[in-house]
C-alpha cells in the first residue's frame, strides 16, 4: 500500500473507533472512567473519571439547629426541642439549621433536594422561605444578636397549621451549599415585623425522631 494512504487511513481509523464509543455510550449508562486505544498507538480516546458513582441514591444527612428570638437577643436554644420562625413585630424569630454535607458520592451533583419540616405550632397563609446562611454561626452561642444572616436567592412554601408538615424544594440551596462555603441554612418569614404569623417546628433534639428535620437529597 502506498506511504501516503497509510497516512490517511491510520487517522480515519481511529475517529471511527471514537465514534463507536459514543453510540455505546449513548445506549447504555456507565460510572466509570473509559480509555480506547486504537492499533496505531499514536491515536488514544479517553475521558475523566467525572461519572456520578451513585445515580439516583437518595441521602438524609443529619444536622444540627437553633432559634434566634429578638425577644431574647442574647440567648442560644441549641437545645431546645423546638426551633421556629415568627413574624410579629418586636419578637421575630428565625431558624439556622446546618446539614452534613460531607457524605457527597464522588463525581455527583444534586438532582433533587427536599427539606421537611414539623410544624407543632402554626399560622398557615404566609410565606416561609429557606435561604443558605451567609456566615458561620457557633452552634452553642450563637443568638438573635449574632444572627449571620442570609444569601439569596431563597426558596418558598406556604406556611401550615399545627401537626402538619411544611416542605421547600431547596435543591439550589443544596447545590450553593456544595459549591461552598457551606453556612447551612436560615429559615424566616419572607414578610418579617408585619402581621403576626407563626412556624415552631419540632428540632433535632425532638423525642420523637420522626418529626425531626430531614433533609433528602438526591443524586445524579
Amino acid at each position: 500500500m502506498r506511504p501516503r494512504l497509510i497516512r490517511l487511513i491510520r487517522p480515519l481509523a481511529a475517529l471511527g473507533a471514537a465514534a463507536t464509543l459514543t453510540v455505546a455510550l449513548t445506549q447504555s449508562t456507565t460510572s466509570a472512567a473509559f480509555t480506547a486505544t486504537t492499533g496505531d498507538g499514536g491515536n488514544r480516546v479517553s475521558s475523566a473519571p467525572t461519572f456520578c458513582t451513585a445515580v439516583g441514591r437518595v441521602d438524609t444527612p443529619g444536622a444540627v439547629d437553633t432559634g434566634l428570638y429578638q425577644s431574647q437577643p442574647g440567648q442560644n436554644f441549641s437545645t431546645n426541642p423546638s426551633i421556629g420562625v415568627i413574624s410579629t413585630a418586636g419578637s421575630i424569630a428565625r431558624t439556622l439549621i446546618k446539614f452534613d454535607l460531607s457524605g457527597r458520592p464522588a463525581g455527583c451533583t444534586v438532582q433533587s433536594a427536599v427539606l421537611t419540616m414539623r410544624v407543632s405550632n402554626g399560622t398557615p397563609g404566609a410565606i416561609v422561605e429557606v435561604y443558605r446562611a451567609a456566615a458561620s454561626w457557633n452552634l452553642a452561642t450563637v443568638s438573635y444578636s449574632s444572627d449571620p444572616q442570609f444569601a439569596v436567592p431563597g426558596a418558598p412554601a406556604m406556611s401550615v397549621a399545627n401537626g402538619n408538615l411544611i416542605t421547600w424544594d431547596v435543591a439550589t440551596q443544596v447545590t450553593g451549599l456544595i459549591a461552598g462555603p457551606d453556612y447551612g441554612f436560615e429559615i424566616k418569614f419572607a414578610t418579617e415585623g408585619g402581621a403576626s404569623y407563626t412556624q415552631l417546628f419540632d428540632s433535632m433534639d425532638a423525642t420523637t425522631v420522626a418529626n425531626r428535620p430531614k433533609l433528602s437529597i438526591t443524586w445524579r
